[in-house]
């Protein structure tokens, strides 16, 4: 039962790695797809906070990471591409763009992750003049390999019901502030919250987390994924170490913001109809709404936060 137990679990990790590359790899692809117009829509578009926020959001939704969007900004602003205040309202909007892969692990897109994967296979590997989409081919590929290693992992996670060390850990993330310091552990390790989210999701559809366990995960991730950007500017100047302390700072004070609320939110969020998986979906992305249109309408004391900071 243990050498099972091992096995599935090393299988396990190994789908993750395949995740993570894959996940690199479309945000690579979808970079590249783009060209020049992935840095010229950060400098046109983000001259009002709601611009940039919603810049933010829509970037971070296609490249499915607000750590790339991130340390992309820390380099621009460092080389005085692209004016710090800025890069606050991306920041903002970023955070809701991540929710993406939430919301389509919830509502099923798991079950047609195989068929995308197959078409962009086919589609990278026609090499006919009259193929004017081959292009497309590897994002679309490696978009459908980042939902079937999640399919998978929904999979194997179903083996662990019986596993009396998880069932022991999962118990204590009652606990709302060990329910953070899990969360922050798993995106730090994973380098993502959209991973870490979708993960948690799979595992609230599993049976194994309650929403106030998964909630409490989800708070947590936000603050780890954090920590690459954080990394990437102690290279840099004051402008490029300052995006990487709001982006820091925002969700660390979003986090502390909401904490007080968390059982007015989870009755709000137990009324709404779309199931438990549904629920912490719709949590995720309702509770990044609220904390960007809070930190919009006080960016101008947050930004002189962020100076009195990083001096």
């Amino acid at each position: 039962m243990e050498q099972q137990f091992l096995s599935i679990f090393v299988s396990l990790v190994a789908v993750i790695f395949v995740f993570l590359f894959a996940v690199k790899k479309f945000g690579n692809q979808v970079q590249h797809l783009l060209g020049d117009k992935f840095k010229n829509l950060l400098e046109k578009f983000t001259n009002t906070p709601i611009k940039g926020a919603l810049v933010g959001a829509g970037l971070t939704s296609i490249v499915q990471s607000s750590t790339a969007i991130t340390v992309l900004l820390v380099s621009l602003v460092d080389a005085g591409i692209l004016p710090f205040v800025n890069s606050i309202g991306i920041i903002i909007g970023s955070n809701i763009g991540t929710t993406l892969t939430t919301q389509l692990v919830a509502f099923k897109v798991l079950n047609i992750a195989p068929y995308i994967l197959v078409f962009g296979f086919i589609l990278m590997n026609i090499k006919h003049r009259y193929n004017k989409f081959q292009h497309l081919g590897k994002p679309i590929f490696y978009f459908g390999l980042i939902f079937s290693c999640l399919f998978i992992i929904s999979v194997l996670a179903g083996t662990f019901q019986d596993s009396s060390v998880l069932l022991s850990l999962i118990g204590k993330t009652s606990n709302i502030f060990f329910a953070i310091g899990i969360g922050i552990i798993i995106s730090t390790i994973l380098q993502s919250s959209s991973i870490a989210t979708s993960l948690v999701v799979i595992f609230v559809g599993g049976g194994f987390l309650t929403f106030t366990q998964a909630f409490g995960i989800i708070l947590g991730t936000n603050i780890g994924t954090t920590t690459t950007a954080l990394l990437a500017s102690i290279v840099t100047g004051k402008q490029g170490k300052r995006v990487a302390v709001t982006h820091f700072m925002f969700n660390l004070l979003g986090v502390i913001i909401f904490l007080p609320f968390v059982g007015i939110f989870s009755n709000f969020i137990s009324h709404i109809s779309v199931g438990l998986v549904g629920q912490v979906a719709v949590s995720h992305l309702i509770f990044n709404i609220i904390i960007a249109i809070v930190f919009l309408i006080a960016i101008k004391p947050f930004s002189k936060i962020i100076h009195k900071i990083v001096k």
